[in-house]
């Protein structure tokens, strides 16, 4: 079995003892705001085409933003203000990194395109070099040296990808191509933007402990406000402050290592069907999360009632307000019963390795709006999200499994087989077990022979 990693990381929650005073809020608010205007400035500078050379990894963003002179108009700490840079960037690079997801897709889809044009496309996306050279234009080396070689159509490249890049380009015709990954970019990319001044990341440098609370660097020079805590811990790495205004509170978002948990008894394979009506089938037919239905249903009933007269409201219409405090408490209490679930199958199981399948990128819809609502709110990517989780957790390793056709597919003897009021029937041995089980014992076979090759 693969050696799982010593240590994970979880977040950590501090919390205010005594509310803070509006002013003192105020204060804070101010810092989130400037941490926003830093984003959005990043966003806006670098989120395009011609910063892709310049973000990764990222210092040369920052050195141009220290001399824009915008740390300076804000008069923010500079603890502050390079973490704002450096969350933009990242926000940029995951931008960068959907849109050449989307593009990958229609390259799959796209008929007109030969196995050699779809390689050299690939290619290209792999390659900062070549990617930023075909974006940002021909004739100039990416990252601003010397060039070393000339590819077709005038592109000059550095290092080692002249040669692989040259190979490709004598079978496809590169101009057509590279003008329809500019195309695609252009109609993938998006700058990002922020609205949101909640919170602001700190480094170590921007707080101190002591007191029984925090004292947190403020704009004023020299100045440091103290927050009383309801606990004495103390961690020296980056955190995040999230504020609270109408409530006076702050919570501290702190990211600690952890070691994984070793229990005793956790052995053999497991696999599981994760579904919507139950949340968790093993292939010996146990369910867990029985009532999970229960839960997303009503809050995607709350959301499909309730969505209209929200978007009608303005702003900070107290009717907003409301909707989003009732979306919250039902989103919580599916959250909290998820979670519950989990530990109590891994409990019971006692797994050393599960499988999954690799569920499909959009569920189907079902038959109504009510239906439809639901399927489109099925947060089985927080159901995965946090089943990984908690395996980690507890060193229980999770591996993935080839999907298709895996509900359809007779466990017992491989061939196709119809499902009949969620019970699975083959024609050609005669089984008969529910649907989901079915599925899970699919899984577990299809995990057991991927590991064995």
């Amino acid at each position: 079995m693969k050696e799982q990693k010593s240590a994970i990381f979880k977040t950590v929650y501090q919390y205010n003892k005594v509310p803070i005073s509006a002013a003192d809020m105020e204060k804070l608010r101010e810092i989130a705001r400037d941490c926003r205007e830093v984003r959005n400035y990043v966003y806006d500078k670098y989120g395009g085409i011609r910063g892709l050379p310049k973000i990764s990894p990222g210092y040369t963003a920052q050195n141009e933003m220290t001399k824009c002179g915008l740390r300076e108009r804000l008069n923010l700490p500079s603890v502050y203000f390079y973490l704002s840079i450096f969350d933009a960037l990242g926000d940029i690079k995951s931008q960068w990194a959907h849109v050449k997801s989307e593009i990958e897709k229609n390259i799959r889809a796209n008929p007109n395109l030969t196995p050699e044009d779809r390689h050299y496309l690939r290619f290209v996306m792999k390659q900062s070099q070549c990617f930023e050279a075909v974006l940002v234009g021909s004739g100039t080396a990416p990252d601003g040296a010397a060039p070393t070689g000339t590819a077709p159509g005038g592109m000059t490249l550095t290092g080692k990808w002249v040669e692989s890049y040259i190979a490709l380009c004598e079978s496809v015709d590169t101009h057509r191509l590279n003008q329809y990954l500019r195309r695609q970019v252009r109609r993938h990319l998006v700058k990002p933007h922020s609205e949101a001044a909640d919170g602001f990341p700190a480094s170590p440098k921007g707080y101190r402990y002591a007191d029984h609370g925090i004292y947190l660097t403020m704009k004023e020079k020299g100045k440091r406000l103290f927050i009383p805590l309801t606990d004495n811990n103390q961690y020296t790495r980056q955190v995040y402050i999230r504020l609270y205004p109408e409530e006076g509170k702050v919570t501290i978002n702190v990211p600690v290592e952890v070691r994984q948990k070793h229990p005793a008894g956790y052995n053999g394979e497991l696999g599981l069907a994760i579904g919507l009506k139950c949340m968790l089938v093993t292939d010996q037919g146990r369910a867990y999360g029985e009532k999970y239905l229960e839960y997303q249903s009503a809050l995607a009933d709350y959301v499909r009632e309730r969505l209209p007269r929200h978007r009608r409201n303005a702003k900070y219409n107290p009717g907003t307000k409301k909707y989003n405090a009732g979306k919250a408490r039902l989103e919580k209490a599916l959250h909290d019963y998820v979670n519950a679930e989990i530990n109590r199958m891994l409990e019971t199981e006692k797994p050393g390795r599960i499988y999954l399948p690799k569920l499909p990128a959009t569920p189907r819809a079902g038959y109504n709006r009510r239906v439809n609502a639901t399927m489109n709110m099925w947060q089985r990517g927080y159901v995965k999200s946090r089943l990984v989780r908690k395996c980690a957790e507890r060193s229980v390793e999770v591996k993935e499994v080839f999907g298709k056709g895996i509900s359809t597919q007779c466990s017992e003897c491989g061939a196709e087989g119809v499902k009949k009021q969620e019970i699975f029937c083959c024609g050609a041995c005669g089984l008969e077990m529910p649907e989901r089980q079915n599925t899970a014992r699919n899984v577990l076979d299809r995990g057991k022979s991927d590991c064995s090759l």
